[in-house]
């Protein structure tokens, strides 16, 4: 399943942030290419995902999945402003010192895990994710934070089945991960049951696609930078063999039982001049949308589109816009 948030439209902003989707595993919080993420549950279809990675292809032999983590890493602090929006607003519909259960499911690495700790400052935050390996990388970062340590633990678990015995959560976060499975209403349920009376469920998927260039830029001006974003959606709606910008996430999380469901989209911005960070996730998210859809556009924006890419560290106008669909619902009071 694909973090969060990577994420993105293919960045679409996920937990892998690459360009293809595809159902490979995603982890979920990210923004990049791919899909975001998913990491939490992977069904293994097919291969390469997005956020940030490529999806999918964890499962072949000599796979890097250093590489993979990184990458979804990056996408996970790219989306930590809109992090930060959506738990300010959870503040109006809940008291974040009485919150005793946090559950991040498709936690990928651990960043939106850490930040979901740091601000439920007094309860137990459970990062749940189908791979193995992206669960070792979340263990590393959050035991090296004195500030969370002793109330994170990590649990394998695939959303496409019934979570491992846990107390109920105040909070469940799910981020670019649950388009990723088999039966959406039937994980939200199984999600709603986790949660306590009048709980609350953030859900974050796709939005619109990632912006980086001034107005003036060229590249922008050209369209090459358009046709990048829209091959990468097209391979994205392949693989899953759905379109996960045109969910009717509403009804199937009424269907699943919730209620008071409130949607709109956010951004998680980086304004220029960029921290080396974000300057680094451009060259990725560029790099990676090439590799996966430098076939399908056409040969004159190649040049450019890289050209961009090598000359990203260097630039100060570039900057980060990554749009997402956020859905804050909540389980009814009993």
């Amino acid at each position: 399943m694909p973090t969060g948030d990577s994420d993105h439209q293919p960045d679409a902003a996920d937990r892998h942030d690459n360009h293809g989707d595809d159902r490979g595993h995603g982890h979920g919080h990210g923004h990049g290419h791919g899909h975001g993420h998913g990491h939490g549950h992977g069904h293994g279809h097919g291969h390469g995902h997005g956020h940030g990675h490529g999806h999918g292809h964890g499962h072949e032999e000599g796979f890097d999945w250093e590489a993979m983590a990184d990458s979804i890493e990056l996408d996970g602090v790219m989306v930590l402003p809109l992090v930060a929006d959506v738990l300010a607003e959870l503040g109006e519909l809940l008291h974040w010192s009485q919150v005793g259960h946090v559950l991040d499911v498709g936690s990928g690495p651990g960043v939106v895990t850490a930040a979901l700790a740091q601000h439920a400052a007094y309860a137990q935050v459970t990062a749940v994710d189908s791979s193995p390996q992206m669960l070792a990388r979340a263990e590393t970062r959050l035991r090296a934070d004195r500030r969370v340590s002793r109330r994170v633990r990590t649990i394998a678990a695939d959303l496409d089945d019934e979570l491992p015995a846990l107390e109920p959560a105040h909070v469940i976060w799910a981020s670019m991960v649950l388009h990723h499975v088999a039966d959406p209403v039937a994980a939200l349920r199984r999600l709603y049951r986790r949660l306590v009376p009048g709980g609350v469920l953030v859900l974050i998927e796709f939005a619109g696609p990632p912006a980086v260039l001034p107005p003036d830029d060229p590249t922008l001006l050209a369209g090459s930078w358009a046709r990048l974003e829209e091959a990468a959606a097209v391979m994205i709606r392949e693989r899953l063999g759905l379109d996960p910008w045109r969910l009717d996430w509403p009804a199937m999380l009424a269907e699943a039982g919730f209620v008071d469901t409130k949607e709109r989209n956010r951004a998680a911005f980086h304004a220029a001049p960029l921290a080396e960070q974000a300057r680094r996730w451009i060259v990725k998210h560029i790099n990676r949308g090439l590799q996966m859809v430098g076939d399908r556009i056409p040969a004159a924006d190649l040049g450019p589109l890289q050209d961009l890419a090598d000359s990203a560290l260097a630039r100060r106008d570039l900057f980060v816009r990554a749009e997402r669909r956020v859905l804050i619902t909540r389980r009814a009071l009993d």
